[in-house]
């Protein structure tokens, strides 16, 4: 019985301390993202698209993400033959410069993913703003194409 009630303590104690951390990491992460807005809240978003007219939250930011994705998607002067699942993320700072590129592939394909980097580089981005304000923000598309072709 003491076995079990000792057993039991350290779980608890071990529990605790990962709870502890996994906050703190969290905090970390407000405080490193706090000035920039996702996309789908800024009030003008840096790219071209037609969502205005969406007024439901989800319509609007599946309309961004398939604008955002088409216009990348047109400046890949290569053939790619990938099915998979590739992401990409970028930020456009307050006058309107792309930095922090991130790509991510399932499966992986570093050919692929330089392009998409490339494409996100020569994108006509605007400055955005969010409450009537210049902010830096966080975009994000899912890219799910099995064959690519150049459209340049």
């Amino acid at each position: 019985m003491k076995l079990k009630l000792i057993y039991l303590t350290f779980i608890i104690g071990f529990l605790n301390i990962s709870i502890v951390h996994s906050q703190a990491d969290l905090k970390l992460a407000k405080k490193k993202n706090g000035k920039t807005v996702h996309f789908t809240m800024v009030d003008k978003t840096p790219f071209e698209n037609d969502c205005d007219g969406e007024s439901d939250d989800k319509e609007r930011t599946k309309c961004l993400e398939k604008s955002l994705r088409d216009e990348i998607l047109t400046l890949i002067e290569k053939d790619y033959k990938y099915s998979g699942e590739m992401y990409v993320w970028f930020t456009v700072d307050k006058k309107g410069n792309v930095t922090d590129i991130a790509t991510k592939g399932f499966p992986s394909a570093p050919d692929f993913e330089k392009d998409i980097k490339k494409a996100v580089m020569e994108l006509k981005l605007t400055k955005s703003t969010y409450r009537n304000r210049k902010a830096n923000v966080r975009c994000y598309t899912r890219v799910l194409p099995e064959i690519i072709s150049p459209k340049k």
